[in-house]
């Protein structure tokens, strides 16, 4: 969630808890009551929302750190393999050509490449045990398989969480800012004589905006001022 987004959230919020406390001008069956209501359910989704978007940014996260470790241990493996081989065709003809590594291999075509040399290495297992490779050098291949799969399945998967978060997000927020607007003429006609409440309105319904940047004398960027509270 950005800094607008966020500050979207709150006013959300602070509007939702302004009609809780001053329920009693705006019936449930009234247009203002039926706003306020949408609000709160908006509220609801919105915590929902931003709770699936954490945990996909988390999940996402986890998965490409655990990856790149799956990955790195998996192209050693094959690269170990592959020396192997290349040392074993004096022997073995033609070995070498079973055994080779496409160049800039994707996260699909390591997997693909991985499993072709587990499947083909079975076959010559006797071959590579002669060459000094550990007694459970396929197993363990499978196993790296494995987890880097599990891996890349946990990024994508906590990547599609975070992407479907961040569309409710927007959506929940478009709906809710709708209802802001609409109950804005509706509280100020609601209170026109009524100064505090007026007051407190237009205190919950402020969307700060962030600060945007001022080129300073030599053409870069700074800081500004928060800009007064948008229309809604």
């Amino acid at each position: 969630m950005n800094d607008k987004d966020l500050h979207s959230y709150e006013m959300v919020l602070r509007v939702r808890d302004y009609g809780f406390e001053n329920a009693a001008s705006f019936p449930a069956t009234s247009f203002g009551g039926e706003l306020f209501a949408k609000l709160t359910v908006a509220a609801t989704k919105l915590e929902q929302h931003i709770a699936q978007q954490v945990s996909g940014r988390t999940s996402k996260e986890q998965g490409s750190s655990t990856k790149a470790s799956a990955r790195s241990a998996l192209q050693s493996s094959l690269d170990r393999i592959r020396r192997s081989a290349r040392s074993m065709a004096a022997t073995v003809p033609g070995i070498d050509s079973k055994f080779r590594i496409p160049g800039r291999l994707t996260d699909q075509g390591l997997i693909g490449t991985a499993q072709a040399f587990a499947a083909d290495a079975l076959l010559f297992k006797a071959d590579f045990l002669r060459f000094a490779m550990p007694a459970d050098f396929i197993e363990d291949l499978d196993e790296q398989i494995a987890e880097f799969q599990s891996a890349l399945t946990r990024q994508q998967t906590g990547k599609g969480h975070q992407v479907m978060a961040t569309a409710g997000i927007d959506d929940t927020l478009d709906e809710a800012l709708s209802a802001v607007r609409q109950l804005d003429a509706i509280v100020r006609n609601t209170f026109h004589d009524d100064p505090a409440r007026l007051a407190g309105w237009t205190s919950a319904r402020h969307v700060e905006r962030a600060p945007r940047a001022k080129k300073s004398p030599n053409g870069s960027a700074s800081g500004g001022t928060p800009d007064a509270t948008p229309k809604q």
